[in-house]
């Protein structure tokens, strides 16, 4: 069978959102192709490599991930499966954090819709509400302390690769992304060819250049300066990720909590992997090992780890940084295309 690769050359190994988005076009693509698309990358700090079973061009590919975008993101930010982060809020000010109760009836609900409709509604559930990481919510975060005598409501919480800050939730920031994209398509294209910076975008705290110091921008006074196709597409990787915890610590796939803020951890793979295959991946624990045996990580074809940890903002999570190469740490000259 003919196989077709498509380099992505906006798309980097050594950036979260780079990795990110490649990871979400997979996501998207998935639902559009006869047979599932496969992931690759050239090598350390080089570009994603898509695989499919017919040709696609940059523009063609852009237009199939367009197909994707919400006609009102502000009702429904996510129409590949309705009703999650459309969801109204059930006290705090996100509503992907609920009753435990709450989440467990959504979920029996998708779970069903899924076995009866070959839906992945439930498998984006458990990606974006985590029902093993539950707490009481705080005064200070908007809900109302329970009555004397009374047992606090346990609420769930969200995935912590997206970094959260005053009004920001998911749901907000997944309706902006798509905003910008759906009123310039042409972002689609360039978050895989070229990035282009928009200002007075924040993005969703997944790339630090979006802050937009004052020297990088020609106003001469800091502004946000987010990339929407590329944040669009980030956004739906959080799918490969799986959430996990044990009731008092939220974690999830490749979430690093040795730092103080935690830190997105990921490797780069010479063969070409299906998304569930990239799951496997993630999870595998040689690419958690502080100093894994380089013999190992070629034989599961790796050729590179990341680890971007997590900035800090007064009274709000911040970007991610850019990812530092953990393995190998010495200087490897990226494979050149064929």
């Amino acid at each position: 069978m003919t196989h077709y690769e498509l380099e992505l050359p906006a798309l980097v190994s050594n950036s979260p959102l780079g990795f990110l988005a490649a990871l979400g076009i997979l996501q998207l693509t998935t639902h559009d192709l006869d047979q599932p698309a496969r992931l690759s990358w050239r090598g350390p700090e080089a570009p994603a490599v898509l695989h499919t079973h017919r040709p696609l061009t940059h523009q063609a590919l852009a237009d199939l991930l367009g197909s994707h975008l919400p006609d009102d993101p502000a009702k429904e930010p996510l129409p590949l499966v309705p009703g999650i982060l459309s969801l109204p809020r059930t006290g705090p000010s996100d509503a992907l954090r609920m009753p435990i109760d709450t989440a467990l009836h959504h979920l029996r609900t998708h779970t069903q819709a899924e076995r009866d409709h070959n839906t992945p509604t439930a498998h984006w559930f458990t990606a974006l509400v985590n029902q093993l990481g539950i707490a009481p919510i705080e005064k200070n975060t908007g809900d109302v302390r329970p009555a004397r005598g009374k047992q606090p409501v346990l609420y769930t919480s969200s995935t912590p690769l997206f970094g959260r800050g005053g009004q920001m939730t998911l749901a907000n920031n997944w309706a902006k992304a798509a905003q910008e994209c759906r009123k310039d398509p042409t972002h689609l294209l360039a978050a895989l060819t070229a990035w282009r910076r928009v200002d007075g975008y924040a993005g969703a705290n997944l790339d630090h250049h979006s802050t937009g110091d004052a020297h990088m921008v020609s106003q001469g006074k800091p502004t946000q300066q987010g990339v929407p196709g590329a944040t669009w597409l980030a956004l739906h990787a959080f799918a490969t990720f799986r959430l996990t915890g044990d009731t008092a610590y939220a974690q999830t796939t490749s979430w690093d909590r040795a730092t103080p803020n935690g830190a997105l951890t990921w490797p780069i793979w010479q063969p070409p992997l299906t998304t569930t295959s990239i799951t496997t991946l993630l999870e595998h624990p040689l690419i958690r090992t502080p100093h894994p045996e380089p013999a190992k990580l070629h034989n599961l074809g790796v050729t590179a780890i990341y680890a971007a940890p997590r900035t800090r903002l007064p009274q709000a999570d911040g970007p991610l940084q850019l990812g530092n190469r953990t393995h190998p740490r010495t200087a490897t000259k990226p494979s050149s295309a064929p």
